[in-house]
């Protein structure tokens, strides 16, 4: 007797989750995208990836003609060392005069130029290393590293292309583990469905649903997730409101445009 009531309450519950699984259209949205850009203007000189080629942060993707910005740091530190040797000379003024007028053998005039001069010199190096690592900087920015991970689209410039400041973009990246998931569902029937009527909103919603993907009638994606965020406003034509959920995604199965079909159904240990 016993036995048979566990065995009906195991059918009753099982015909409750069947009941309460339901299919949704969904599609792959990309997570994170970045479009690759160039700091300065110069012509490319190299392209390190072909379309399609998986990049990680950090990789080397263009490398720009250095001719310009070599020339502009070394001239530059050229005029860094002008500057530098200026000051020690002022300094070294600064000093005799200030032993001088010690002596009496100097004016406080004199003493006070010496001072202004050794300032001044100090200010036009201050100035010339600030532009030294300026073109420190510039000679950096002529290559182009991935500012992020995932697949990479074909470059958009050939070498020997002349590009100017912030032509954007060179290219683009997708990451695409993990990707996103969008979906819409009828926001007052799924409430129903779930019995949500009385519970904290949207939590018990995401909370209580665990979701499958469908790529196809006979291949079901072999990870899961849960919806993870949902819209504000309810589509007043439709009554829909948009569902998203992230998903892993390491053998980039998952593409971004895709259709799928989203199996929801609640999650057991609610």
């Amino acid at each position: 007797m016993l036995l048979r009531s566990a065995l009906l309450l195991c059918f009753s519950a099982l015909a409750v989750v069947a009941q309460d699984v339901r299919e949704f259209p969904g599609r792959v949205v990309a997570l994170t995208r970045a479009d690759v850009s160039n700091a300065v203007e110069s012509t490319v000189a190299e392209i390190h990836f072909q379309p399609g080629q998986r990049v990680a942060k950090g990789d080397l993707l263009f490398t720009l003609d250095t001719t310009d910005f070599e020339q502009d740091l070394a001239n530059a530190q050229a005029k860094l060392l002008h500057a530098e040797t200026a000051l020690l000379n002022a300094e070294e003024d600064y000093r005799r005069l200030r032993t001088l007028e010690e002596r009496g053998s100097a004016t406080g005039v004199q003493l006070l130029k010496a001072e202004v001069a050794q300032g001044f010199a100090n200010a036009v190096r201050s100035e010339t290393r600030a532009k030294v690592a300026e073109a420190q900087a510039n000679l950096e920015r002529t290559r182009i590293h991935a500012p992020l991970s995932g697949i990479i689209s074909a470059s958009s410039v050939n070498v020997g292309t002349y590009i100017k400041k912030g032509r954007a973009p060179l290219a683009h990246i997708v990451q695409l583990d993990p990707v996103r998931i969008a979906y819409q569902v009828p926001y007052v029937q799924r409430i129903e469905e779930l019995n949500l009527q009385h519970l904290k909103f949207p939590e018990n919603l995401l909370s209580q649903t665990e979701l499958s993907l469908k790529i196809s009638d006979d291949w079901v994606y072999r990870l899961t997730t849960v919806p993870s965020q949902i819209d504000a406003e309810v589509d007043p034509e439709t009554g829909l409101i948009t569902i998203w959920a992230d998903i892993g995604n390491p053998d980039a199965q998952l593409r971004p445009g895709m259709s799928v079909t989203v199996v929801s159904r609640p999650r057991m240990n609610r």
